[in-house]
């Protein structure tokens, strides 16, 4: 009976046949190998951002002594990692709340760093913030821009996302940030919940090398 390991001597009268087969067959298999460690680890896909929901029941803006923000915001962060070979690993991932282009308050979405979204996974953050008196640097056109909302009930807030993440057998530690433009509904206390619709986040291209 013949060993396994010896694919060649099995085949009496064939064995060179047989030698040129196995030799082909384990190239393929290397080069397989080789491909599918290339295409899942070489190349990173960016991470996707959506807000699934938000929630703002309070946003008054004072202008003295100093100009701020007194706001209440609950937001519900989906961020997917589309590779299918690679975990993502954070390190930092913090999120500005900007009005009419002015940052208002910035919150952490991680407790501490090493957190894992796994392959082709999607990780949800909730993150429920608010301020008594946020100062901002909102110059007059803002404040008017305050009040043209205020009067309308909706108002333009954007979520910017920064963080540090680093894909599985990689080196670098990626810059990730992400622009996510709300219109918030501001929620009267005792109403009923306000229907939020679905946004999904602009991720910026990272000019780092390997990210």
């Amino acid at each position: 009976m013949c060993d396994e390991s010896e694919c060649c001597g099995c085949f009496g009268p064939y064995r060179r046949f047989a030698c040129g087969f196995c030799v082909g067959l384990a190239i393929v298999v290397a080069i397989t190998i080789i491909v599918v460690l290339i295409v899942g680890y070489g190349h990173v896909s960016h991470l996707r951002v959506d807000v699934d929901d938000a929630s703002l029941t309070r946003f008054t803006l004072t202008t003295a002594p100093t100009t701020s923000i007194s706001y209440n915001l609950t937001l519900t962060l989906a961020v997917r990692n589309p590779n299918w070979a690679m975990g993502a690993t954070f390190r930092s991932l913090e999120a500005d709340y900007l009005f009419d282009g002015q940052r208002f308050d910035r919150v952490k979405a991680l407790a501490s760093p090493g957190y894992v979204v796994p392959a082709g996974k999607t990780a949800v953050f909730h993150l429920d913030t608010g301020a008594d008196g946020a100062n901002t640097a909102l110059g007059s056109a803002g404040v008017k821009e305050y009040q043209r909302e205020s009067r309308e009930g909706v108002f333009d807030v954007e979520v910017g996302l920064s963080g540090e993440v680093r894909f599985q057998l990689h080196h670098t530690w990626c810059r990730l940030e992400a622009k996510c433009p709300l219109k918030l509904q501001l929620a009267a206390p005792g109403a009923g919940s306000v229907v939020f619709q679905k946004t999904t986040c602009e991720v910026l291209r990272s000019s780092q090398r390997g990210c």
